[in-house]
Order: C-alpha cells, then structure tokens, then sequence
C-alpha cells in the first residue's frame, strides 16, 4: 500500500521544531512520530495536546488557526521550561549558543539609517529605521500590531526565533515588550 504525505507550512519555528525533535529523540516525519509525541507529552507533562492540533503545527493539517496559550505552554513544560514566554525569553538571551551559524542581523554592525525589514506569519512585514543604542523607528508596517512611528529597542534578529521588542513606546506612552512571530518564528529578514 503506497501512503502520500502532503507537508504544508509548519506553524512551529524550525528552532522549535528542531528542539522538540531533540527531546523526543526521533524526527518526526509521519503520522505516527505524531502520536508518539503525543503519548510522551502527555506522560512527561500530564497535560494533553490533541493529535489534529499536533498535526497543524507540525504542517501535517493546512490550517491557519494560531494555536491556543494551553498548547503553547505545554510544549515549553515539554521542554523543560515553566511556560510558552519563559521559553521564548531562553530562546533570545545574549548568549544563546544556537545563534551560531544562524541567518542573524549583527546590530553592532548597523549604522544609524540602516533599514531591516522582517515578516512573520500570517502575511506581517515590518521594516524599521536604526536610531543607534538598539533604537528602531517603524518605518513600514502590514498587518503587524506595530506602528507607523512606533519607537522599538530590540536586542536581536535571528531568522526563525521570535523577536522580542523590549519596549514600544507610541505616541509617549510606553506600551511595554512586544513580541513578533510568537510561534513559528521571523520567516525572512534583510538589511534593506
């Protein structure tokens, strides 16, 4: 019997993706890699995830549903961390040694002026303006929550992780950390 697997778009950051491969120490190519990630999450965290929403993030289900916070959180308790901001916080301190090797924007090496743009999912682009000391002004933004002349200090840009604008400041008001591309990740990035 000839089986056909139709791989749409992950929904998970090839990092995270990557990492959950890692503790359940096979690659999950099939269905069934599924429904063992299934049973060992459940074991391991006494929490369950749904196959179909497994399924969906692992781009085995063409859906475009942002999973729900419980199943975010469930896959950082997988993990090892406390919850989903916990993890993601690990994911862009300074010294991550997974940076290595990775399609990153070196902010020390930006000039004031530079233009980056990034997206994420679903269809979100945003470019920025570098003020200098890790200051960006939005310059350009489609379907982001960030805004036209929003103020943003950033600390990384990693292609694939999340990134996390430790202060918006619009309009004078401080509107705290904002993070872009939560799940899956920055999909592309460039120095324009």
């Amino acid at each position: 019997m000839f089986v056909r697997i139709f791989y749409t778009s992950t929904m998970l950051s090839p990092i995270v993706k990557k990492q959950i491969e890692e503790k359940l120490g096979t690659e999950i190519r099939y269905h069934s890699d599924l429904e063992y990630l299934c049973g060992c999450i459940e074991k391991e965290t006494k929490q369950r995830i749904s196959l179909n929403t497994l399924k969906r993030l692992f781009g085995f289900i063409d859906d475009i549903k942002e999973p729900r916070l419980y199943t975010l959180d469930t896959i950082a308790l997988y993990l090892g961390y406390k919850n989903w901001d916990v993890y993601i916080s690990s994911l862009t301190q300074t010294g991550n040694s997974d940076f290595n090797n990775l399609q990153e924007i070196n902010i020390e090496a930006l000039e004031r002026c530079d233009v980056v743009e990034f997206t994420y999912d679903p269809d979100r682009t945003v470019r920025l303006k570098y003020s200098g000391d890790n200051i960006f002004k939005v310059i350009f933004s489609k379907n982001s929550k960030l805004k036209v002349n929003d103020i943003v200090e950033i600390s990384h840009f990693v292609l694939h992780y999340p990134l996390i604008a430790l202060n918006v400041i619009r309009d004078s008001s401080n509107l705290g950390r904002f993070t872009a591309g939560k799940v899956g990740g920055i999909t592309s990035l460039k120095l324009i």
